[in-house]
Order: structure tokens, then sequence, then C-alpha cells
């Protein structure tokens, strides 16, 4: 998308996610912090950490810097258009990696969810992955779209959910990782040749 329509889908995502938030109150709450696009130009833009998505105005969507981890998995992963950063009820409160728990995870999200020690080991832990948890406790979602990033974050929360949840009842039974990783490669490829059939 050209820099206006990016800065425009920046402007209306907060709507955006409230409406479609009401699916989803059953897995927990998901607060969107910031918002970052790439651009036609190739460029990435960001919005401001400490404004609310609700109250964004123009002004406070910036250019983001390269030197950035969030410019640099824009730059290692080309197909990705949109990066959410979110504060997640029961994401926040996973301290360990989950092992694919549930078939949706394993399909859009990658065979585990990692958590990042520190901030140079963010992009790793998002390897042929589309979350992951920070190391402050918040998330980073990614999407080809930004709808997708945000069903990314919704399905974070349901799986950390379960995840946590589970732990009470003795741990959650994990789906094998083989398994789970054919699952993601059979929902990637099924996904690209519907999105070349919408075209």
């Amino acid at each position: 998308m050209n820099k206006q329509t990016a800065i425009q889908t920046i402007l209306n995502a907060g709507s955006y996610f409230e409406k479609q938030s009401a699916g989803y109150k059953s897995w927990g709450k998901v607060t969107v912090l910031q918002i970052a696009l790439r651009t036609d130009e190739n460029e990435f833009l960001i919005s401001s950490p400490t404004k609310s998505i609700t109250s964004l105005t123009e002004k406070d969507i910036t250019v983001l810097q390269s030197d950035s981890y969030i410019a640099e998995i824009f730059s290692k992963k080309k197909k990705i258009q949109a990066i959410l950063i979110t504060k997640q009820e029961y994401a926040s409160q996973i301290k360990e990696e989950i092992p694919p728990i549930l078939d949706d995870q394993a399909q859009l999200l990658g065979v585990s969810v990692r958590v990042a020690k520190n901030e140079k080991k963010i992009l790793s832990s998002l390897c042929s992955r589309y979350a992951a948890i920070l190391p402050n406790g918040d998330s980073i979602c990614l999407g080809i779209h930004i709808d997708d990033a945000y069903v990314a974050a919704q399905l974070l929360e349901k799986t950390s959910k379960a995840f946590v949840e589970a732990k009470y009842l003795g741990g959650a039974k994990s789906i094998n990782r083989i398994e789970a990783w054919l699952m993601q490669q059979f929902y990637q490829l099924k996904y690209s040749k519907e999105a070349k059939k919408n075209k």
C-alpha cells in the first residue's frame, strides 16, 4: 500500500479492532499498543507508543527507524506487511515456550510460540512463526495484512489461555511437532492459493 493508504489504515485501525474484538471476548483481552505497516516505497510507518490506537492523529505516525528490531523483522520477512505490538491478558503470563497444543495455533502461528529473552532474540523467536512473547511481557504479532496480524494476536491469546488453564489440570497435550509443521505448510499453501484467486 502507498504511504497515505498506510496512514489511513493505522488511523482507522482502532475502530476496526473494536468491532472485531466482540467475536473474541471469551479468549481473553487483547490491547493493540502499536501498529507498524510496510509501504510501497519499502519504508515502514509506526504509530506512537505513547498514544492509544483509538486517539491517534496523523502526527502520531512516523517513519520507522532503520535500526529498530521491527525494521529488521520487515527486512527479513518480505511477505509481512503488518506488525502489531500488543498487551494481552493471558499471553503476558507466559514465561516458557508454548508447544503446539491447538490445530489453529499450528496452522496460523507456527509450530510453537517462543518467548524472546531479550531484544536481540526477537527475530530468531519469530523464525517460521507469526507471533512471539517479548521480553517485557508484551507480544508481537505479524501478518501479510493488518487483519491477519490481528487474528494472530487473538489466536495467540486463545493459545495462551488454553496453555495457562491446562497447567492447572496437569498440562496440555502437545501435537506431534512434525504434524504441526505439516499443518502450517498446508495452511500456508492453501492461503497463498486463495490470496492469488482473490486478486
